[in-house]
């Protein structure tokens, strides 16, 4: 049906960030009685999830077939203000094990990822990083082993769906060489962050611009200057109707080979680099229903990827039965254009590539108990994998989430009340 890039499976495997997560009990126990002593307050979160996801593609696509795809999710969070004057210090580690086979992969065929829970099998170390918050505005320091879109470009009334570009948009998640530190294949980075104001915030951060290993391993911690590293900033504020209003900017410092090298026999070039905005609003409450509003757009370089731009637009509606206050509708469409030498090179390879693909998902999430969620969900995409010859599909699917946690003293979270909307629930 055509040829997949190592781009286009970059963007099949972009995730919103994983549920933060556990790991040993033993230790946070002692660590949590040792401060007990010394009067110091820590605060310890220990979790685990467990996803499973059945999609079955109906029709169009490479071929009719279905799926299934888990993943789980662990991990320990312990914060500390004792440890230094005038600071408080947060500790995270988080791992994951993702099993089950590709639906996209297998049987449909597109790029932007219809599964975001889909990747290769294996163990991985999803997070390990140590950070420090300090001053009156809040600033803060986080390094070590990170998810770049646990911070940046990251959704809000989006998160509810399961396809990949409404975690990240794929004009960012195609990029690098391995593509950028984000889930499964996260890596090294600094991010430092502050407070503009009460409602508006600023973030920056240097990422290894070449996650992994591209063999499956749990993590990598190499670093190369030949590599380089991939810089971003992110500006966002938040008030009112607004669940969200940022905007980001990124580059990689390392050259990088025309996506059309093969056609123009230019040499490795610098300027691989994009722009994203993200808005996302309350639009309007009807009786007891609360409707929210999501528009992302970014652009990437053509030169260098497959998509230059991206448009996403997500509706979530919540509250619309009294008796079930903490179900979620949503309707989202992912719009990706394919730049001129991406289609130059199909073109040139006898495999005509169109130049958009198109992703439409309708999800339902029935909150079962405070542990299991339930999602029904209908997708269809419009030229998978921008492949001419490839009929459009349709795919149905289902998943369930379970997740346990436990907190020792107040945590920072909260959770979903019965008053607040898919988006305010997830601030």
């Amino acid at each position: 049906m055509g040829l997949r890039t190592s781009n286009d499976a970059r963007c099949a495997r972009a995730r919103p960030p994983a549920f933060a997560v556990v790991g040993a009990c033993a230790v946070c126990m002692t660590a949590s009685a040792e401060d007990a002593a010394d009067g110091v307050r820590p605060d310890l979160y220990l979790g685990a999830s467990y996803t499973g996801d059945f999609r079955r593609n109906v029709a169009g696509g490479m071929a009719v077939g279905d799926a299934y795809a888990d993943s789980i999710d662990l991990g320990l969070e312990w914060t500390t203000a004792g440890l230094f004057s005038a600071s408080t210090m947060t500790t995270s580690v988080s791992v994951m094990h993702l099993g089950g086979e590709g639906i996209t992969g297998e049987y449909v065929g597109d790029a932007q990822g219809i599964n975001n829970i889909e990747s290769d099998q294996g163990w991985y170390l999803y997070e390990s990083w140590v950070e420090f918050e300090f001053g009156k505005h809040a600033y803060s320091l986080r390094g070590g082993v990170l998810d770049l879109n646990a911070e940046f470009d990251t959704p809000v009334t989006s998160a509810l769906f399961t396809q990949s570009s409404f975690g990240i948009g794929p004009d960012f998640s195609q990029t690098g060489q391995r593509g950028p530190g984000i889930w499964p294949t996260t890596g090294l980075g600094l991010r430092a962050a502050g407070d503009v104001s009460e409602n508006t915030h600023w973030r920056v951060g240097a990422y290894d611009a070449a996650p992994g290993t591209g063999r499956g391993a749990f993590t990598s911690t190499h670093l190369s200057r030949r590599d380089g590293a991939l810089l971003i900033g992110e500006l966002e504020h938040a008030s009112g109707r607004i669940n969200k209003l940022s905007v980001g900017t990124w580059g990689y410092t390392a050259r990088f080979e025309r996506i059309d090298a093969d056609l123009t026999g230019t040499p490795p070039a610098r300027g691989n680099a994009g722009f994203y905005a993200l808005l996302d609003l309350r639009l309007v409450s009807v009786g007891g229903a609360d409707v929210d509003g999501a528009l992302r757009a970014g652009t990437a370089s053509g030169r260098f990827n497959t998509f230059d731009r991206y448009v996403g637009v997500a509706f979530t509606a919540t509250h619309l039965w009294a008796a079930r206050a903490n179900d979620a509708l949503g309707l989202g469409i992912a719009y990706a254009h394919t730049g001129a030498p991406y289609r130059a090179l199909m073109d040139f390879q006898g495999q005509p590539a169109t130049a958009t693909e198109t992703s439409v998902e309708l999800v339902y999430r029935a909150a079962v108990t405070d542990w299991l969620n339930v999602l029904p969900v209908v997708q269809y995409v419009r030229n998978p994998g921008m492949v001419r010859a490839a009929n459009d599909a349709w795919i149905a699917g289902l998943r369930f989430e379970v997740s346990r946690e436990r907190s020792w003293r107040l945590s920072a979270r909260r959770d979903v009340q019965p008053d607040e909307s898919y988006a305010r629930a997830h601030e």
